[in-house]
């Protein structure tokens, strides 16, 4: 479909419903070696089918993706949409762990299922888009196609990342007059990076804490269940606080892995800062051409008069003409390409603003809640302990 023909409010999600409505483990035997691996079941479900029809797509699309898709799918967006804050792809293996003593399982089944929704959360980021939602391939990655993309295109990613490195070095060490608009967006990525980093990082060190100084009521449970046993006038009451206690030790992990999924949405702004990263890359590739361009068309000024000066033949007068022409449509195609980039970059970064702002408060809202009703049980609990002391005659 036509950018220039779709309303900027015209999304994929406002006509589809997008899922992943499981995580499959699977196994690939080859001669002695076995191999597991995660596929992930996506639904696409679309409203109406008179909208489907128009679209020529599916009213119900399910496709069958392996994480190494996911990645070529965020390739794909990332080389066609230079201008665009690519939604970022959740963590492969776990980071930020709080419990230092445990190893990062990809196969782990809370793991895997955190993982899936936010994969699902990356798919519904780009459907929520008006341009990415409605791109050929990512259409045909939510469909049965198996060839949905070339296989080629993760090879072309690496060698423009390459590339790209090597150009936005250039810019850095020769760049001049840059847009202080990109360095802005520079220095608060890199300011909202180690904001996150900061706290994922005391969150991890506070929730092992927490797990180790809860887990010391699993002893005390035990002290009070035996103390029960030795006398039969005070036995009951304790065996109740000692079942109090096993109920704070018994809780601690389930509460830490709903606080995990809470820490997920901000490891996925902290990815966001590298997409923002990248887009400050992209538009200093584009300004250091630029400016090598006018560098050119100045030297080729010096070189005219020159030539002027001492002489030209008709021949190499018309060679030379045609050059200059061609020469000023390149640099009047990338100056248009660079005020086109820049123009669509900065709109996008509005718009991640936005977004940015109400999801950060919605975590915030969301950890505060679970903050509060956590430490509510756990009074509780601590009631019931005393009640259970002070029965004790």
């Amino acid at each position: 479909m036509d950018n220039s023909t779709k309303s900027k409010t015209d999304t994929l999600i406002e006509h589809a419903n997008i899922s992943i409505t499981e995580a499959d483990k699977r196994m690939n035997s080859t001669l002695s070696l076995k191999e597991y691996y995660t596929v992930y079941i996506i639904e696409t479900k679309i409203d109406s089918e008179t909208w489907a029809e128009l679209k020529n797509i599916q009213k119900l699309l399910l496709a069958t993706r392996r994480y190494t898709d996911f990645v070529m799918l965020h390739n794909h967006l990332g080389d066609k949409y230079p201008w665009v804050v690519i939604p970022p792809l959740p963590e492969k293996k776990q980071t930020y762990m709080w419990n230092s003593e445990a190893v990062s399982d990809t196969m782990d089944p809370d793991f895997v299922d955190r993982r899936r929704a936010g994969l699902e959360s990356f798919l519904r980021r780009i459907a929520s888009h008006c341009e990415l939602g409605y791109d050929e391939y990512f259409l045909k990655f939510l469909g049965e196609c198996d060839n949905w993309i070339d296989s080629t295109k993760p090879l072309n990613s690496i060698l423009k990342d390459t590339e790209l490195t090597i150009k936005t070095m250039n810019a850095s060490m020769r760049g001049r007059n840059s847009d202080k608009r990109f360095e802005a967006i520079k220095t608060y990525s890199n300011k909202l990076q180690g904001s996150i980093n900061k706290i994922l990082t005391y969150r991890a060190k506070q929730a092992e804490r927490l797990y180790n100084v809860d887990m010391l009521h699993l002893h005390y449970g035990r002290i009070f269940s035996e103390l029960s046993a030795v006398d039969n006038d005070i036995g009951d009451a304790v065996q109740r606080t000692g079942h109090y206690m096993d109920s704070i030790s018994s809780a601690i992990s389930p509460a830490l892995e709903d606080e995990e999924i809470i820490m997920d949405q901000l490891k996925e702004y902290l990815a966001f800062t590298n997409s923002l990263h990248t887009i400050v890359k992209n538009h200093d590739s584009l300004h250091y051409n630029l400016n090598q361009l006018n560098n050119m068309s100045n030297n080729k000024e010096t070189t005219g008069v020159m030539s002027r000066l001492f002489g030209y033949t008709s021949s190499a007068v018309e060679r030379d003409a045609a050059a200059v022409e061609a020469f000023e449509n390149k640099k009047i195609e990338s100056q248009a390409s660079y005020c086109e980039f820049v123009d669509k970059s900065l709109e996008n970064y509005k718009e991640f603003e936005r977004t940015k702002d109400s999801d950060l408060m919605k975590i915030l809202k969301d950890y505060v809640v679970f903050q509060t009703k956590y430490a509510q049980k756990g009074l509780q609990t601590w009631k019931n302990i005393l009640h259970s002391i002070q029965s004790i005659e």
